[in-house]
């Protein structure tokens, strides 16, 4: 197994087709399909299904696709790392986030910052939760975007956005429910799909039910990814509850979720870094610009979508 083989595969699943995932990689199409047939015989399972319409991913290839993507972003972050050490006006902002993360605000809220320092480099690094934690510790990050917790020593924060949460109905389906939304304590009796629990989001929910002295009953599987809660849902298999920025914009059997009359359910990010640690001066001003710009930035958007 090769990065190339590793790279190959990300361009076919991007893509949806072998040809032009060859013409991405400056490859032949027989040379792709050599090298991809090789890592599938390695991995122990084929990645896609091919016919002669479209490309598709099989079961295994959407399991191990992510994994792949995260070996392909480390190659990126030890070259990175590297450039810095080497080039010490190559200036790095690593930036770790939780899979919940809103990326398409993340990036639109880093847009000015990006404008006014064009000489930083910042690099996205998903991970799960626990990972940004012992990531931030080593220096292997210089700010995490988490749901809100306690802080360690050595810490500190400020807030990034809310998100508000849906509940996505069993419906057998996909039909809506008839229902315009929902609190913690009237929700229906299906149990609650969940993940395996890296990403925040069971322990947030368990946190948010227990707070409001409800019950949240979770269904006896797990789902990989949150458009599998979507998927399991739609069939009735059970219930969902995810933030605004996870549920796919054509889903229709969703209602908002309450804590109580007027008062939404919501997730609240926020960004953590070690004040404990001397950084360089494009790190000092990017926390003033998360800490100052951002919250006005944030402030904007809820009132045009308001």
């Amino acid at each position: 197994m090769n990065l190339k083989q590793l790279q190959f595969a990300v361009y076919v699943a991007e893509t949806r087709s072998f040809s032009r995932a060859a013409k991405l990689s400056f490859a032949t199409q027989p040379t792709l399909s050599n090298a991809i047939s090789l890592l599938e015989e390695e991995l122990g399972g084929k990645l896609f299904t091919r016919t002669t319409r479209k490309v598709d991913l099989t079961p295994f290839g959407e399991y191990i696709l992510p994994q792949i993507a995260e070996v392909l972003q480390s190659r990126d972050e030890l070259l990175n790392a590297a450039e810095s050490y080497h080039n010490p006006n190559h200036k790095l902002l690593r930036i770790g986030f939780s899979p919940l993360v809103d990326m398409p605000r993340l990036d639109q809220m880093l847009s000015p910052f990006r404008q006014a320092h064009p000489e930083v480099t910042i690099f996205f690094k998903e991970c799960f939760v626990d990972e940004l934690s012992e990531r931030l510790r080593r220096e292997q990050i210089d700010i995490q975007i988490v749901l809100s917790r306690d802080l360690t020593e050595g810490e500190a924060s400020c807030s990034f956005y809310q998100d508000g949460l849906y509940y996505l109905s069993a419906s057998g389906g996909g039909q809506p429910s008839g229902r315009l939304c929902y609190t913690l304590t009237d929700l229906p009796d299906a149990p609650i799909i969940l993940t395996g629990g890296g990403c925040g989001l069971n322990d947030a929910l368990h946190g948010m039910f227990k707070e409001q002295g409800a019950r949240l009953e979770p269904y006896a599987g797990q789902a990989l990814t949150y458009k599998v809660i979507e998927d399991w849902a739609s069939l009735g298999i059970g219930a969902g509850i995810l933030p605004k920025a996870k549920v796919s914009p054509v889903n229709t059997a969703i209602q908002p979720l309450f804590i109580r009359k007027d008062e939404p359910a919501r997730f609240r990010f926020e960004w953590i870094w070690r004040k404990d640690q001397s950084v360089p001066e494009h790190i000092q001003e990017f926390l003033g610009y998360i800490q100052t710009t951002v919250p006005e930035l944030v402030k904007g958007q809820v009132e045009r979508n308001d």
